[in-house]
């Protein structure tokens, strides 16, 4: 009998591995973009380069001063293309910075704010325009009148400072960045990277969109294929040009961040482009279901919030990034000595955000205690809901119960071994052919009973509902999702997903 076991076992570990390793490649194809390319491509040539110049400047005599809002007009002056610059200092104690393009091809996509703030938050008349340098514009604000906002002309830049301590840069290492939209005979000069990353810490593939553009061996894209994808199913995606953002953001004086979940690294996130335990790829921020994911790395997994936090004794402060496109971060850290006689030194993390389309809009959080971040940040997103009193409990969860029969022996388990529980999942697998809101009467032939039998020892039954929807013309949910034109256009594999942006659809 143990023969007969171990026989069964190595089948079943050897497709074990080759289901891990097929995951983790398509998770390495899919996650080297060409736009992260441009991004990483251009921070080694602002690194690399003594004599690099930040080509973006705030043109000075634009800025207004209203109400809380400074607004201006920067400029990039290698194309001499300008963009719209805001910064809010609101009520709730933190500062928000916007840069979009002043006129651009076509309106960039801003509705991020409208499904993630509970409103429009609102500015403060409490703070004063202080006596600065020429080329630079301060004011402080805060209850304490302790926090101050410098706003430098040439290079552009955003310092935000606590107690006359820089705690916050944007822009810091020059590495904004704001990809134009422009018309299509443009497009095939923008997607070549002006040079390679190279390294082991650079990303040398690029992403392919359908099955029409390709890379040669070294990573340089070949225009003959990028002409060829311009005409392809996909072109929509560069019908103006490629459109992302890129911009760093320093947090001086902080040797810790935390936060951008949702991935399997350490609490306090490593870095990403040398250092000591390094990751090799950037943090990527993308919805993901990945089986059998890996742990300690920067991929994407489950859910993404673009929000990070640095915290140090006596001080925090955090950022969130509001862009809900594919985002990925770097994370490098530093250390400069303080010039003083104890020989002390400064440690700092520099970090480096860029997202494939959309405006920068960024929400920058201070505070003594991370609880006045999370109240903050609270404000503007909202608070959680207090849960259920069963939800705080433990759930049990796998991948997957197959039968109604099987429900009750889990159930009895727990039982037997005197385990408490209050709640069990179903998965895709209770449904008929998994088409969610339906049940697969041969395996759960009575589901009420199921759920009573339950309920009478207290517990509850959670049944799974994925925003996905099966294809089927005969499935009735599919039918008239379909017929009233509610799913999402550029859908792929067998399910169709509703676009839960469309009016009609939320209703």
């Amino acid at each position: 009998m143990e023969y007969v076991r171990s026989i069964n076992f190595f089948p079943s570990i050897a497709n074990y591995f080759k289901s891990f390793f097929e995951a983790k490649e398509h998770l390495e194809t899919s996650k080297q973009s060409s736009f992260c390319l441009r991004h990483r491509t251009y921070a080694d040539k602002a690194s690399a380069n003594s004599s690099f110049k930040c080509p973006y400047s705030l043109i000075e005599d634009s800025i207004k001063i209203k109400d809380g809002i400074i607004s201006g007009y920067i400029i990039n002056s290698e194309n001499n293309l300008e963009f719209i610059f805001e910064l809010y200092i609101l009520e709730i104690g933190a500062v928000r910075i916007r840069i979009n393009e002043k006129n651009p091809l076509k309106p960039r996509y801003d509705k991020v704010k409208d499904w993630v703030l509970v409103q429009d938050p609102l500015t403060t008349l409490k703070y004063n325009l202080i006596p600065s340098k020429p080329g630079i514009t301060a004011f402080s604000f805060g209850e304490e009148n302790n926090k101050t906002i410098s706003i430098y002309n040439s290079p552009f830049q955003v310092e935000i400072l606590v107690n006359d301590i820089p705690t916050i840069i944007l822009n810091d290492r020059c590495l904004l960045n704001f990809e134009h939209l422009r018309e299509e005979e443009q497009n095939i000069e923008s997607l070549i990277p002006t040079n390679q990353c190279n390294g082991e810490n650079s990303i040398h593939k690029v992403e392919t969109f359908g099955n029409n553009l390709n890379t040669k061996s070294n990573g340089k894209f070949q225009s003959k294929d990028i002409k060829n994808h311009s005409k392809s199913q996909h072109r929509i995606r560069f019908s103006k040009g490629p459109g992302s953002i890129g911009l760093d953001i320093s947090f001086p004086g902080f040797n810790h961040v935390y936060g951008i979940p949702e991935h399997t690294s350490p609490l306090s996130l490593k870095e990403t482009r040398g250092g000591i335990d390094a990751y090799s790829d950037p943090y990527r921020m993308y919805n993901l279901d990945v089986f059998r994911y890996e742990i300690d790395c920067p991929k994407a997994i489950y859910g993404s919030i673009p929000f990070m936090m640095a915290h140090r004794k006596g001080a925090s402060a955090a950022i969130l990034w509001l862009n809900a496109s594919e985002t990925y971060i770097d994370i490098t850290k530093s250390k400069e000595n303080e010039h003083n006689l104890s020989g002390k030194f400064i440690h700092s993390t520099n970090t480096h955000w860029f997202s494939e389309s959309g405006i920068i809009d960024v929400f920058t959080f201070l505070g003594n205690t991370s609880s006045e971040i999370f109240r903050q940040y609270g404000l503007l997103t909202g608070f959680t809901a207090l849960p259920q009193y069963f939800a705080i409990g433990y759930h049990q969860c796998r991948y997957s119960y197959l039968s109604q029969k099987d429900v009750a022996k889990v159930d009895e388990g727990f039982d037997e071994h005197d385990i408490p529980y209050d709640v069990l999942w179903l998965d895709i697998d209770h449904t008929d052919g998994k088409k969610y809101f339906t049940w697969n009467t041969y395996n759960f032939p009575d589901p009420e009973k199921m759920q009573k039998d339950l309920m009478a020892k207290g517990r509850k039954m959670v049944a799974i509902i994925d925003p996905h929807i099966k294809r089927d013309k005969n499935y009735y949910i599919y039918k008239e999702a379909n017929d009233l034109d509610l799913f999402v256009k550029d859908s792929h594999g067998s399910s169709s997903w509703v676009d839960y942006t469309n009016p009609s659809a939320q209703e």
